[in-house]
This record gives C-alpha cells, structure tokens and sequence, in this order.
C-alpha cells in the first residue's frame, strides 16, 4: 500500500468581528479504514496564528 493513500479529513475555518476559530476531526485513515482518531491536523505557528492540514499525512509531517 503506497503511503500516497494516507488521508487525513476536513478542517474548518470561520472568523468573525472580533474572534476566529479553527477546527478538525481528529481522523485518519486509509480509504474507507480508520487507524487512528488523534491524528493532529491544526498546528501553532505564532500567539496569534495557526494552520491546519487535512489531506495527506506526509504533507502534514513535512510542513
């Protein structure tokens, strides 16, 4: 199985006057298989900043 098949999911993003918010499921999976449900997707980057990955986990880990 090519690691090319590793997904993470959805992350959201909304903001607001005066607030953000970013979010994540926590899953991740090999097509329609489960491996794991605490795979971070939402990282900081800075007090104020933040990124979030879904898709590939490689990509994840390499950023």
């Amino acid at each position: 199985m090519s690691i090319l098949a590793h997904n993470g999911s959805a992350v959201i993003a909304m903001s607001g006057k005066d607030c953000a918010a970013i979010a994540c499921d926590l899953r991740f999976g090999v097509n329609l298989q489960t491996i794991s449900t605490d795979f971070t997707k939402v990282y900081p980057l800075g007090p104020r900043l933040y990124v979030g990955f879904p898709g590939l986990a490689t990509d994840n880990q390499t950023v």
